[in-house]
Parts: C-alpha cells; structure tokens; sequence
C-alpha cells in the first residue's frame, strides 16, 4: 500500500510541492485560501507528514524516550502519566522502555532508546550506573525522576522524604501521639531513617509490642511496609485507628480501597517536572545550568489515623 506524498497533496490542491511543504510546516507565509485548499486536499487523501523526517531535517525527531524501572509498578505508572501530559501539552511524542527490574537490563533498555535518536530521554527511578547515567546525557538531553544524580548534564526531580517524614510526625502530635513507631521493613535501611526521632525506628512489627510503652501510631516508611504494617496490626489484634492509628509514606496499591491515609510526593507532577526541565533543555535558550526540582510531598488524610 502506497502512501500519499506532497507531491499528490500539491496536484489535488493545484498548487507546487513547495507551498504544500510551507503549509504542513505552518510557515505564516501562506495565505488563508490557498493554505486551506492544501490542508483539505491533505485530508481528502488521508496525508500524513512524516514527522521524523521532518524533525530529523530541522535537526531534531519531535521525540523523547522514557525509561521505566518497573513497567507493572503503580509509581512508575503515574510518573509516565505526568510525563505523557507535559509531552501532549507541548507537542512532543514518546518511546518507552522498561528495564524490567535491574541495571542490566535497564543499560540495554536504554541503549535501544538511544539507538533511536530521540532528542531527549527521561529516566524515572532508575537503578543504572551514574556513569551510565552521564554516558547517555553526553549524547542528549537526560532528565532522572525519583533519584538525585551529581552530574553537570542532568536535571533531576526528586521527591521530599525528609518534609514528607516531618509533616507526618506533625500530623499524628496535631491529633495527639506522642509515641510514635517509624516501621521501616525493606531488604535495605530507608533513607527516610535519618529524619525519624532516635529510638523510633522498628525494623519489624513485633518489636513495636516488646517497647515498655507500645506506640499509639506507626509511620510505615514504603508501600510494602505500609501494606504489611496493617496486615501486621490486624493481626496482633490491634484496631487500626482505634487503638493505633497508620500512616503510609507512599501510595501502595488498594490504599484508597482499604482507607489508609498516605504521604508523598506526587508521581505524576514529578513526571510533569521532569518533562518540563528536558523539553525545556531541548528548546531553545535551554539552560546552561542543570536543576534540581524537589516536589513537596501531599498528606491524603483517609481512614486509618485518628
């Protein structure tokens, strides 16, 4: 099946190859009649530009690549929305890959994208090398989602765990806890460990009982331990928020479903930063210096604190 070139589109409209070629890149030096009569020819024959071939022309393909850690993980998911919009907004189409879980596969993830020449690539949570990180931003624009990378080429945009440790804290004094668990149950120590109270921190549900005064709240640091935290408190007889009230640092998945309140940084206006800081870097009068966007987190108050 043969597509309809320019050439077709300029004798259905009896017009030259040039003045179609000026229409379809919305050149303003084309008259209202005349453009009209190209652009209705375009659709009587069903023409579509080819919009790599232009870009590749003006020097650039109208696309960027996306790079997800985890295609299945719901965070991934709302990044990519936030993502999508931004790009939608300005124009702009996306290639994505998913590395699947680990750096090896991420590296050849990402060399495919690049292999496609895209102007610009978005990594979010990422688990690649830094050195594979500044390897990909010396080729073009690279903006990281969800990790804070030292690099002169790299925008980045981050969430804010220690604000997000400190508001929800805040939150459970306001309704007065002042015995307060941080229950942290990854295979490694959570970062947000260093903004909790010394002595807070429970690296299993048991020890919250073991304490002389047990807490009255919990602050699950991840979904998976948020989600296991109220599996564990069901279990131990304990009647959530009733008698010990739960916050998540996250958004697990089911927890609108199961009413737990949560705490972070917005997946998908991270995505929208980060969409914002590459295809700003893109354009023209990009910025000569990399920036660091950090998203406040949001308290969504629900049914397990009290």
């Amino acid at each position: 099946m043969t597509h309809p070139t320019l050439e077709d589109v300029a004798a259905r409209a009896g017009v030259s190859r040039a003045l179609v070629s000026l229409v379809m890149r919305g050149s303003p030096k084309v008259g209202k009649e005349r453009r009209e009569a190209v652009l209705r020819a375009a659709r009587e024959l069903g023409y579509r530009p080819n919009m790599m071939a232009r870009g590749l022309a003006a020097g650039r393909t109208g696309m960027i690549g996306v790079l997800l850690s985890d295609l299945h993980d719901p965070w991934s998911g709302a990044v990519y929305d936030g993502l999508a919009d931004e790009a939608a907004r300005r124009g702009v189409r996306l290639l994505l890959a998913t590395g699947r879980g680990g750096p090896a596969r991420e590296r050849i993830a990402l060399d495919d994208l690049l292999d496609l020449r895209p102007d610009g690539v978005v990594l979010a949570g990422p688990r690649l090398a830094a050195a594979d990180i500044e390897r990909a931003a010396a080729g073009c624009a690279v903006s990281v989602v969800g990790r804070s990378v030292r690099s002169d080429r790299v925008d980045c945009v981050t969430g804010d765990g220690a604000a997000a440790v400190e508001r929800a804290l805040g939150h459970l004094a306001d309704l007065g806890h002042h015995r307060v668990a941080c229950l942290d149950l990854g295979p490694r120590p959570s970062p947000l460990r260093r903004a909790c109270p010394p002595g807070a921190v429970a690296a299993h549900p048991d020890e919250l009982w073991r304490r002389p005064e047990p807490p009255t709240a919990v602050l699950a640091l991840g979904d998976a331990t948020g989600t296991a935290a109220l599996t564990a408190l069901l279990r131990a007889g304990r009647r959530v928020p009733d008698d010990v009230s739960l916050i998540v640092h996250g958004d697990p998945p089911g927890a609108r479903a199961a009413g737990l309140t949560t705490i972070a940084s917005p997946p998908a206006e991270m995505g929208r930063e980060a969409a914002a800081l590459l295809l700003d870097r893109i354009g023209d009068g990009a910025p000569a210096a990399t920036r660091r966007v950090i998203v406040p987190p949001v308290l969504d108050e629900r049914g397990t604190t009290r």
